[in-house]
């Protein structure tokens, strides 16, 4: 399959531009004279350091890396100038300048391929009842059942709480003064003082309501946690949301409640996935790995899938359309 020559343009010309310049600079300096000025250069800075000030160190430190490494990055464009001028530098850089092209027109396929689907499964969602849609939504909270879990919590973390043990304590206490006062109440009637009078005063068992309220805490969270699992368990054998994916599956050929894209690519060929991704990881690195033409990926425009019955309009749509762009690239 062809795929033509493509060009860098404006961004390659500043590039040689710049490489001319730096190659032009670096002419007629003799590496021993860099040296030496380096080498002064350190001798100076370190014979004025013992007499600035600590904020003039870090300044000169800042400076001299910033140089150092302005150094770096021209060593690095001088060697892959030298580099480029070779057999498997031209060859590299030819590849580069097409795959730089090749990349960005991939991954707009790519984004257009998953625009496709998106508007297909909109458009088949659009066509499912509200109703079917809602009880595939609940479904998850059906399954948790949260609200029941967290008032069972809540009812036997009440059982010891620690403010209804102070309660217990303090109802004690007021039984134990209440029946002392009828106790004396009862030594001493008389005349003025009858038993109708002392058990006015009688107090009545304190523990009654408490263990009223225990027992319907108790009560209360089992049902609330047996309730649960039994609802949990009729979402899980439900049948009704099973059938109705289902039948969605049968006439679209996917579920378009469950799915939110294409689960795969525009092209036939696994070989492919990822491909864009590994170029690109090449192009970046290779002015430092300096690849062989044997290491360089073949750049390759993979052929898109046949449209079929099977697939939405919108998707077999695009790919005629992808066929016959490549039908025109090949011409």
């Amino acid at each position: 399959m062809a795929y033509g020559n493509y060009e860098f343009g404006k961004d390659m010309g500043a590039i040689r531009a710049d490489q001319a310049s730096a190659a032009a600079s670096l002419k007629g300096i003799e590496f021993a004279s860099g040296a030496s000025m380096v080498f002064n250069g350190l001798t100076a800075f370190n014979t004025a350091k013992a007499a600035r000030s600590a904020e003039e160190q870090v300044a000169l430190q800042r400076e001299q890396h910033a140089l150092q490494q302005a150094m770096a990055e021209q060593t690095a464009r001088h060697e892959f100038s030298m580099w480029r001028q070779t057999p498997e530098g031209s060859a590299f850089v030819e590849w580069q300048q097409r795959a730089v092209a090749l990349i960005p027109f991939l991954r707009d396929r790519d984004r257009s391929w998953q625009v496709a689907w998106s508007q297909a499964i909109g458009h088949a969602r659009a066509q499912i009842p509200a109703d079917e849609q809602r009880r595939l939504h609940r479904q998850p909270a059906r399954l948790r059942q949260q609200p029941l879990k967290v008032l069972s919590i809540v009812s036997f973390v009440l059982l010891v709480f620690p403010l209804f043990g102070l309660g217990l304590a303090a109802l004690t206490s007021s039984f134990s003064s209440g029946q002392a006062r009828y106790d004396e109440c009862v030594r001493n009637m008389s005349a003025i003082l009858t038993q109708a009078d002392c058990d006015a005063v009688k107090p009545s068992n304190p523990f009654v309501g408490p263990i009223v309220w225990l027992l319907v805490l108790v009560v209360l969270g089992i049902v609330l946690a047996v309730l649960r699992r039994a609802r949990m368990r009729a979402a899980r054998t439900d049948t009704t949301l099973a059938a109705e994916a289902a039948v969605r599956t049968a006439r679209w050929g996917y579920d378009p409640l469950v799915t939110s894209g294409a689960w795969y690519g525009w092209h036939e060929s696994e070989a492919f996935v990822g491909y864009a991704d590994r170029l690109e990881q090449l192009v970046l690195n290779g002015p430092s790995v300096r690849p062989v033409p044997s290491q360089l990926l073949p750049l390759r425009i993979p052929a898109p899938w046949q449209p079929s019955e099977r697939l939405p309009a919108e998707v077999n749509a695009y790919l005629a359309t992808l066929r016959d762009e490549n039908a025109s690239l090949e011409r």
